[in-house]
């Protein structure tokens, strides 16, 4: 009877959840950029997972959702296991972008001499990994993305991110990490990509670092005449084509049966993210609730065959709430069993972002004050909705257009930098939990001085970015 209580007072409040308006005008047509996820519930204690406890006090501290979402906050528990745990005071990473997932315009030169082509629409050249495979054969491709994957990110690189103090990394990857889903009769994907990420993952494990593995492409194309989606579809041939599903839920539970079975190399991983920037029209996504849903089980079920218990189970991370947010939008965490998180992406200079208490305008003031109410209002509006905890999984400097924010204005940029940082951390107090900045690295020449508001170890060497992630040239940017 008290159960069924529950469900009078729940779900007509599920059913009244919708959407919130875009932060930024999506134009997927003339961009090749990123989006931000959103964090795993109960995930306060740097780790992979926690079983939270009920509190009946709200706080603003991230809470875990379930199956059937409730409104009412959680507290998270400790655990002896000091392994596979997101850090304490909140997440201080970057993306690793285009390392084990190119895409050309981070880095042009390299992917020139690797054979691949530079071209507007990704239809007509070798722009993406499918097509530069396809293009170079199977074995001369899996030696020019061994060298890639060898030299790109170094160890060196993953002392620098410590020296910065950096303690996480979001690493995009695509299905054909696992080599058993790709259909090579019609599919061309590198192989031998699966021991880089081992070592890579051990590198971070062993520095401390956490990581969120991010699934950024799937079987078919999840998105439109974009190279991050790994292969350039128009119209997008994973959504509704059970076989590409299937294989990308095969993918997503191998990963996870890696993560539990070598700690040794993963022991660091606190999530998998389910999949980036799906279109952000519901029409455009039949089955996505179903995807959804199935990603959490094809976790799920090999956690359960493993038998690992509640407190070491890895998150799963989906897009927000507020990404997908035309026609028939699916509500992530309706999806949710055990830890999960929620990711948000907000890019300025693609358009103007708009949130529950106004937009992030035209001038430097108004971006700073938009997102220093974290996302003018997105991350409340999400916590409404169950999308809780959230992160912010991609963002760079540039404002919403080169006048802005230009290489003259500095201390702006700075001062903008801070508030991205301050708006999705702990810290800045709108319940956030922290950011992945995109990317650590571009090769791209900076003579358009686009380089240093893109790629972090740039932004830092120029004194746009603080040496130490954990502090800020302008602490007061939000008050």
């Amino acid at each position: 009877m008290l159960f069924l209580s529950y469900l009078a007072i729940v779900l007509p409040a599920l059913a009244m959840a919708k959407p919130m308006k875009p932060f930024r005008l999506d134009q997927r047509g003339i961009r090749d950029m990123r989006g931000l996820k959103q964090l795993r519930n109960g995930t306060f204690v740097h780790k992979r997972a926690c079983t939270p406890k009920p509190s009946s006090t709200p706080t603003s501290t991230p809470t875990s959702t379930s199956t059937t979402p409730t409104s009412t906050p959680t507290t998270p528990t400790s655990s002896a296991n000091e392994n596979h745990q997101l850090p304490a005071e909140g997440i201080r990473g970057v993306n690793v972008g285009s390392w084990f997932l190119i895409e050309p315009y981070m880095m042009e030169g390299e992917w020139q001499e690797m054979g691949g082509e530079l071209c507007g629409n990704c239809m007509e050249c070798a722009n993406t990994e499918f097509d530069l495979v396809k293009k170079l054969g199977q074995e001369q491709a899996d030696q020019v993305f061994a060298k890639h994957w060898e030299t790109f990110i170094t160890k060196d690189d993953v002392d620098l991110m410590v020296k910065y103090n950096l303690n996480s990394v979001r690493i995009p990857i695509g299905f054909w990490i696992i080599e058993e889903t790709v259909n090579r009769d019609n599919e061309y994907y590198p192989k031998g990509g699966l021991d880089h990420l081992r070592k890579a993952c051990k590198w971070f494990n062993d520095a401390g670092i956490t990581v969120l593995l991010d699934l950024h492409a799937a079987p078919g194309g999840s998105t439109r005449t974009n190279s991050f989606a790994g292969r350039c579809v128009d119209p997008p041939q994973f959504w509704g084509n059970e076989d590409n599903v299937s294989r990308h839920l095969k993918a997503s539970a191998e990963l996870t049966r890696l993560i539990h079975s070598e700690p040794e190399n993963f022991g660091s991983v606190w999530g998998l993210e389910a999949l980036n920037e799906p279109p952000q029209n519901g029409d455009e996504t039949p089955g996505y609730m179903d995807f959804m849903t199935g990603f959490v089980k094809a976790v799920r079920d090999v956690e359960t065959e493993l038998n690992v218990s509640k407190d070491n189970a890895i998150s799963t991370v989906f897009m927000d709430i507020s990404w997908q947010w035309q026609n028939n939008a699916g509500n992530p965490a309706f999806a949710a069993n055990g830890g999960s998180a929620y990711d948000a992406h907000t890019y300025y200079n693609w358009g103007g972002a708009g949130g529950p208490l106004g937009d992030s305008g035209n001038d430097i003031n108004t971006h700073i004050w938009f997102t220093c109410q974290g996302d003018g209002g997105k991350i409340e509006s999400d916590k409404q909705q169950f999308n809780t905890p959230s992160f912010r999984g991609e963002w760079w400097l540039l404002g919403k257009d080169t006048g802005i924010l230009s290489n003259d204005d500095k201390e702006n940029i700075k001062r903008f930098g801070d508030a991205q940082k301050m708006g999705y951390s702990p810290e800045g107090g709108k319940g956030g939990f922290g950011y992945y900045f995109w990317s650590w690295k571009m090769t791209n020449g900076d003579d358009g001085g686009w380089n240093h508001m893109r790629s972090y170890k740039d932004a830092v060497a120029q004194g746009y970015m603080h040496e130490d992630a954990a502090q800020y040239f302008y602490p007061d940017v939000c008050k």
